[in-house]
């Protein structure tokens, strides 16, 4: 992970109106909390809300939080955010404060390469079953995304989280039997494929009723 500095301001704690009112100016509230530290109620705009997750880490970031009245920064990963769904803008946060020297979960986006050999080959599909994956880690050490190479699945076949490899100094927590991906057939391949078996059952057909005819035909001679 990346680290990307941030700077909030302290709030009161405010009713849900006066929260309405803030999200007009462009104004987004949250609260940090963890680190055995008093939940602390603060704002943020929401242009520099935006660009603290626009590098390469994303919404995965660890933010070196900067806040009025605190002389040293405070190490912080979002851990929840809030959405109006219908205007697509981001309405709450949760941060939560960590330790660089001790381990943490987040979840982590899967990304899959290459294509499989399913659909290559045989024109099948995949299906991406797992978009995000639970990963322990010290901060340092937490990755960004992890990278499952699909270029070998074949149609029938399925990745599940015990099949990936963790990034050196981190480790998958949740189900190790849970799908990650799968190739599957199409019903176009399958068409296809059932179309070709009674192509070959009607030419097996045709020869053995004309192997029948020839037989009977030595038979009245």
């Amino acid at each position: 992970m990346s680290d990307t500095t941030l700077t909030i301001t302290k709030r009161e704690p405010a009713s849900t109106r006066a929260n309405q009112r803030l999200r007009k100016l462009d104004v987004i509230p949250g609260v940090l909390y963890g680190q055995s530290r008093e939940p602390l109620p603060f704002q943020i705009e929401r242009v520099k809300l935006r660009a603290a997750f626009l590098g390469e880490a994303g919404r995965n970031a660890i933010l070196s939080l900067v806040i009025d009245g605190e002389q040293e920064p405070v190490n912080a990963i979002l851990k929840a955010m809030e959405i109006d769904r219908v205007r697509d803008r981001v309405t709450h946060i949760d941060l939560l404060a960590i330790s660089m020297t001790e381990t943490f979960n987040s979840a982590v986006p899967i990304h899959l390469t290459g294509e499989a050999a399913g659909v290559r080959l045989s024109g099948g599909m995949v299906e991406h079953s797992l978009h995000e994956i639970m990963v322990t880690a010290l901060p340092g050490s937490m990755p960004t995304e992890i990278v499952v190479d699909i270029t070998e699945l074949t149609i029938g076949h399925s990745l599940h989280i015990r099949d990936l490899v963790a990034p050196l100094g981190a480790e998958f927590s949740g189900d190790p039997d849970a799908v990650v991906c799968a190739c599957v057939a199409t019903r176009a391949a399958m068409s296809e494929t059932g179309e070709a078996g009674d192509e070959a059952a009607a030419a097996d057909g045709g020869g053995a009723a004309a192997a029948a005819g020839d037989e009977s035909s030595e038979a009245a001679e």
